[in-house]
């Protein structure tokens, strides 16, 4: 199993070090000025480098909660690959079914893109595994004028 772990980071690695999408030195979201493109860079980074307080600072408030855990501890690496076009349907779903229903954004403050990254844990334990992933990011933003943070992510 772990010889198998070992086999696909490295195919990982080299597969998609080659890759054409790199993240440069992307700025801590301390203020409005950051896209919610760039956001999800920084997690990303911050992610990869097990900086918890840095992927705090890419997420709403009700990700920081004592009981969240980010499975650093098993984390190898993890590498964002892309990041897609709005997603108009997941933004809707977020508002009608999601936390969108209870904490009062505006449909204008409310953004998801299609997200797919790479990952390698030494010992996978749910809801983290290795291997290439497709996730929804959905961040938000308290007013116009205020910073995008991520509030929800998954399939």
């Amino acid at each position: 199993m772990k010889r198998t772990l070992l086999i696909l980071g490295f195919v990982s690695l080299l597969f998609f070090g080659f890759m054409e999408y790199r993240i440069e030195s992307v700025p801590i979201n301390t203020n409005n000025s950051l896209s919610a493109k760039q956001v999800i860079e920084n997690y990303f980074k911050f992610y990869n480098e097990k900086n918890r307080g840095g992927m705090l600072s890419t997420l709403t408030r009700w990700n920081d909660q004592p009981n969240v855990v980010f499975g650093l501890k098993n984390l190898i690496f993890i590498k964002l690959v892309s990041i897609g076009n709005k997603d108009m349907n997941a933004t809707e779903h977020y508002l009608a079914f999601g936390r969108g229903r209870f904490n009062g954004v505006k449909k204008n403050n409310v953004v998801s893109y299609k997200v797919i990254y790479v990952s390698l844990y030494s010992k996978t334990t749910p809801p983290w595994s290795s291997g290439i992933h497709t996730d929804c990011f959905t961040l938000i933003r308290e007013s116009d004028n205020a910073p995008w943070l991520i509030d929800d992510s998954g399939q």
